[in-house]
């Protein structure tokens, strides 16, 4: 990891062509970075989950 980087790196594989598709386009039209948006979801995802604990 370089120095500039911070945070832990993951290598995600789409099982589905059509949502990668769907979230490209989601990203520019908001122009984000799909990095930005998956990890929108992942905080949105996590925060869910701790209401429901």
């Amino acid at each position: 990891m370089s120095a500039n980087q911070r945070g832990q790196q993951y290598k995600l594989r789409f099982l589905d062509d059509a949502d990668h598709l769907k979230l490209k386009e989601v990203a520019k039209k908001e122009d984000r970075s799909l990095n930005y948006l998956i990890n929108q979801a992942i905080k949105k995802f996590l925060k869910e989950e701790s209401v429901k604990a």
